[in-house]
């Protein structure tokens, strides 16, 4: 196809986002045969550019890609969901490393569904937003090749395709190890300068060279030490993918940025919005992972670093049009790489079925709404409580500070969405804690859906105040 100057995406098993018009950009002046229409190309910004007319959820189909010297047939193209795929790791993760784990998910795959995974080349750019990716081609599904498929996005895909029956594209931009500024343009970093002067420095060569000699990197890890500085992978690995229409993205990052947490709010909005606006979908759903626990359990701290991590993704649910998945108890004390992303893919699932599709679910979990304070007697109210709250182990407790520093309570469930604490014991209560810590000791409480309450930090007011 490089004869055409098309995008690697434009190829066969192409997954395009139904009811939205489709870009075919290249290089040559083509004409394109899709559904019994024939479209011929304009001139734009020096390239040539054809729109298709929206199409209803379909396929297989076939297109026939014409200029004056050659013709180029893409087949095995569907109409259905597209989903942006990104983050570090635990994003990254492959299916081939849970095979194990979950065995049934090769046993049961009778006959191939419409699911595809593609999979962007890992690269950074330091000079520019680029047009096009480098490389990589659609997989399709089947027991050969779902090693290959980000473990969350299968999960996440399974659970959406056996519901709504729509096909599913899945683009998988994801480089483990790397901050959310790796991923952000240089646009949304103009608030912070320090970031885009050092990656302004990578553009000439002398000073990349001093800078990887100084950083104690083998050369091995050349390419992951530029992977982790601002702005490279998104002007190689994101900037193209948000030039075709998408029916969101679905995240997983923050590991990455704990030695910063007190900023990650402002950064991971930043770029959501970004996002949003470089791709032309102003309220693009942009569906994310809340860090699940790591290390060693601990009582709650008020400045745990995963802690405050999961107090600025909770934050980014002020935006329109997002969702969030909480992993807390999902994850694994002595691995940064849990293994349980079935239950991740679910649960954003659960968030784009609720946001996108009207599902009646209580993602993202039971979520504080008010607070009421009154004769030492604390009552915290919540939504998203389905049928009710409900205790996984031993009984609940949350941490207050207060004069005498931190003091371990007994929550206890006295409603459907409700708990109480009595905090006569404690002089001058002014913060209450609930699972506020990288591996909080005491994370007990659920609904009765599974799904865990939201870990919260609440300054405590006398009388009733909404949360």
């Amino acid at each position: 196809m490089n004869n055409f100057g098309l995008s690697p995406l434009i190829n066969d098993g192409l997954v395009i986002q139904r009811d939205a018009s489709f870009p075919v950009r290249s290089s040559k002046k083509i004409k394109v045969a899709f559904l019994n229409k024939i479209y011929e190309s304009v001139e734009e910004n020096g390239k040539w550019l054809i729109n298709l007319e929206p199409v209803k959820t379909g396929g297989p189909f076939v297109m026939e890609i014409k200029c004056e010297d050659s013709t180029k047939i893409i087949k095995d193209i569907y109409a259905g969901d597209v989903w942006l795929c990104s983050g570090q790791s635990n994003m990254e993760m492959e299916m081939r490393e849970l095979r194990k784990a979950y065995p049934e998910e090769w046993e049961n795959l009778a006959s191939p569904i419409a699911v595809k995974h593609f999979k962007v080349p890992k690269e950074s750019d330091f000079f520019a937003p680029n047009d096009d990716v480098s490389g990589g081609g659609w997989t399709s599904l089947s027991k050969e090749t779902l090693n290959e498929f980000s473990a969350a996005a299968w999960f996440f895909a399974k659970n959406l395709h056996i519901k709504h029956g729509v096909p599913i594209g899945l683009i998988n931009a994801t480089w483990g190890g790397t901050p959310v500024e790796a991923w952000m343009s240089a646009e949304a970093l103009k608030d912070y300068p320090a970031a885009v002067e050092e990656a302004e420095q990578y553009r000439i060569a002398e000073k990349r060279e001093e800078a990887f000699k100084k950083s104690g990197y083998v050369i091995e890890e050349r390419e992951y030490f530029f992977a982790q500085r601002p702005i490279g992978n998104f002007n190689k690995m994101i900037n193209p993918v948000l030039k075709f229409p998408l029916k969101g993205v679905i995240w997983y990052q923050g590991e990455s940025n704990e030695g910063r947490p007190f900023e990650y709010s402002d950064l991971f909005r930043k770029m959501i919005v970004d996002w949003r606006k470089r791709s032309g979908q102003s309220v693009l759903p942009f569906l994310f992972v809340q860090l699940p626990v790591w290390k060693e359990e601990t009582d709650n701290c008020e400045n745990s670093s995963w802690a405050l991590i999961r107090e600025a993704q909770m934050s980014a649910l002020e935006l329109p049009a997002t969702g969030m998945a909480c992993a807390l108890e999902l994850g694994q004390p002595d691995d940064i790489h849990p293994l349980n992303k079935k239950d991740v893919g679910y649960r954003l699932f659960l968030a784009a079925d609720k946001l996108l599709f009207g599902g009646v679910n209580s993602s993202p979990g039971p979520v504080v709404r008010k607070m009421t304070n009154a004769k030492s007697k604390i009552n915290l109210y919540f939504d998203n409580c389905a049928e009710g709250l409900d205790i996984k182990g031993t009984n609940p407790y949350v941490s207050i500070i207060g004069d005498g520093g931190y003091t371990r309570l007994p929550a206890e469930i006295i409603g459907k969405d409700c708990v109480s604490i009595d905090v006569s014991s404690v002089k001058n209560p002014r913060t209450i804690l609930y699972a506020w810590a990288d591996n909080p000791k005491d994370r007990q409480l659920f609904n009765k859906e599974g799904l865990p309450v939201i870990p919260f930090k609440i300054k405590i007011d006398k009388g009733e105040k909404n949360v």
